[in-house]
């Protein structure tokens, strides 16, 4: 088993940080390489595509379960076969003043998490970086508004 995670801070509320990270429909809006294609009946269950190459290269589908659904403080999801390779990629949240810290890991276990080590390392640390500079600059857009946001102009 091995864990590779980063932290990034980012000078927005942490409720809107948390409404994108939970809002599993629309990670394809701003995540580079991952997209969640539907929530069947069963609320913990997920499917999703991962194109590791973003939009240009090929796609890999597969299942995973919501693991941890903390309100304002935390998300995860795992996928993988038990005893071969089980990936959980979670997001921990923690409020700094204005803005939030944002843990993003990713924990591999499992036998080919022991024998692709070096490159799986590698692979998660460029999936970490490639993730974080998208939710960045996600919250860096000025010209766009938010999905969240109020309406603009006077209440009647």
């Amino acid at each position: 088993m091995f864990s590779v995670g980063t932290s990034l801070r980012l000078p927005v509320p942490i409720g809107r940080v948390w409404r994108l990270l939970v809002d599993i429909e629309r990670y394809g809006d701003w995540h580079p390489t991952l997209r969640f294609t539907d929530r069947p009946g069963d609320e913990e269950r997920v499917d999703y595509v991962y194109s590791p190459r973003g939009p240009r290269g090929p796609e890999l589908s597969a299942e995973g379960r919501i693991t941890c659904l903390d309100w304002l403080s935390g998300f995860s999801w795992r996928t993988g076969m038990r005893g071969l390779l089980v990936i959980e990629e979670s997001y921990r949240l923690e409020k700094l003043g204005q803005g939030v810290e944002v843990t993003h890991r990713l924990d591999c276990r499992g036998f080919f998490s022991w024998l692709g080590y070096p490159f799986l390392r590698r692979a998660c640390s460029v999936f970490l970086r490639r993730s974080n500079a998208a939710l960045e600059k996600h919250f860096r857009r000025t010209t766009v508004q938010s999905r969240y946001a109020r309406p603009s102009g006077r209440r009647a």
